[in-house]
């Protein structure tokens, strides 16, 4: 059964395994590089029954492109702890997928949990991020299934929401 996330206004919901994902706590944290960055917590529902969740960090910055700004908010799942528990999810969701089509899948829910805002004066792009020795280290073949960026970054997935002004 693969994911298939829809946005909603607050949240993301996956009708064939009725869960929905709500946008996430969020706080301010110092990212190890010394940077300022987001710690996500994220809740995954079936109804009204928390059946799992997931926290990590991530980077925000801000581009200007032709004259408009975009906040791109990248996910960080470079770890294989947050890969590993993102597969100890699987069977909460109900899926049979390969561990990377239902990483993917879940990474785009994430991401689209942002994609029903309705109030934002800028451009917005939500970007999950993991690595190929992430991925190795937690046991996810990837050989040819998904393009690699030089740098061996894996985009799992990512959402645009363009400004409503």
């Amino acid at each position: 059964m693969r994911l298939s996330f829809q946005p909603r206004s607050h949240y993301s919901y996956d009708p064939t395994s009725d869960v929905s994902i709500p946008r996430p706590r969020i706080l301010p944290t110092t990212l190890a590089s010394g940077e300022g960055g987001t710690e996500y917590h994220y809740s995954f529902f079936r109804g009204e029954d928390r059946i799992g969740g997931l926290g990590f960090d991530g980077r925000d910055v801000v581009v200007e492109t032709d004259g408009y700004r975009e906040w791109v908010f990248t996910f960080d799942l470079t770890r294989e702890q947050t890969i590993q528990s993102m597969l100890r999810s699987k069977a909460d969701f109900g899926s049979t997928d390969e561990d990377l089509t239902f990483l993917r899948g879940l990474a785009q829910g994430l991401v689209l949990a942002y994609a029903g805002q309705m109030d934002n004066e800028d451009n917005l792009r939500y970007i999950a991020v993991t690595s190929v020795e992430a991925l190795d280290q937690a046991g996810v073949p990837i050989a040819g299934a998904i393009p690699v960026h030089p740098d061996k970054k894996v985009v799992l997935g990512e959402a645009a929401v363009p400004s409503h002004v």
